[in-house]
């Protein structure tokens, strides 16, 4: 029988496992702001046309994933017509929306 991915995860060195799960979340990130440009049913060049920059600098934008700079991502977002908002959830479970 098959064991359940939970208990072959516990037998993983926990930093093996801390790395894939940041591995993840970038990955999931970049792919979520390529998404959110096709939703739009805009291309890279045309996104790159709206933000005055070249096509290879989205794509560099899209790739960056969690590692973009705030400015960037607004700047992306805003020339899609968006707003970039942040949720700040402090230790006590309080939340603070900040606009940028």
């Amino acid at each position: 029988m098959a064991k359940p991915l939970s208990t072959l995860v516990k037998q993983v060195n926990p930093d093996v496992v801390e790395a894939a799960k940041a591995r993840a979340e970038k990955e999931i990130f970049e792919w979520r702001l390529a998404r959110l440009r096709e939703q739009l049913n805009l291309s890279q060049v045309e996104l790159a046309a709206l933000m005055d920059i070249s096509q290879p600098s989205v794509a560099n934008l899209e790739k960056r994933g969690i590692e973009i700079k705030l400015s960037s991502l607004k700047r992306y977002i805003e020339a899609m017509g968006g707003k970039v908002t942040i949720d700040i959830e402090l230790p006590d479970g309080q939340h603070i929306d900040m606009s940028c």
